[in-house]
């Protein structure tokens, strides 16, 4: 298919030539200047029409191909919105495992913080016994010697 631009250079080529032909008609007394006239008007007209078909022409096979992009486009969506759904499912189970693990580790430390405590607690009692044995033996001792 031509290029809009030789078109239009073939078209200009045409219309010289048809000016030409219409003036040498005139000027030998072959066709009167009315007659030319309205083939010259007609001749403009159907160059009109070839232009605004061409253009026609041109802006429908962009038109097609901003169509193809466009469902090109569309199905890639589609297929990252699928993709997006399943990673947002995935974020979902890992989110309730994150919170089943921090529930379990919440339990484990109360329970180390309270067998720490009951340890403490347990160590206390030791340490004040030691202390009464330790004044006993002190006591003994210094009642010996």
């Amino acid at each position: 298919m031509l290029s809009p631009r030789k078109l239009a250079m073939i078209a200009a080529f045409l219309g010289v030539l048809v000016v030409v032909v219409l003036t040498a008609l005139v000027l030998g007394d072959l066709v009167a200047l009315g007659a030319a006239a309205v083939t010259a008007a007609f001749a403009a007209a159907l160059a009109v029409l070839a232009v605004l078909l061409m253009s026609v022409r041109r802006l429908d096979g962009k038109a097609q191909r901003i169509d193809q992009r466009v469902k090109k486009h569309e199905s890639e969506l589609a297929r990252t919105v699928t993709a997006l759904k399943r990673i947002d499912a995935k974020l979902d189970r890992v989110a309730a495992a994150v919170e089943a693990t921090g529930a379990r580790r919440d339990e484990d430390l109360a329970a180390i913080l309270a067998s720490l405590g009951e340890d403490r607690v347990n160590a206390m009692v030791r340490a004040r016994e030691l202390d009464e044995l330790r004044a006993e033996v002190r006591a003994l001792a210094e009642g010996r010697v």
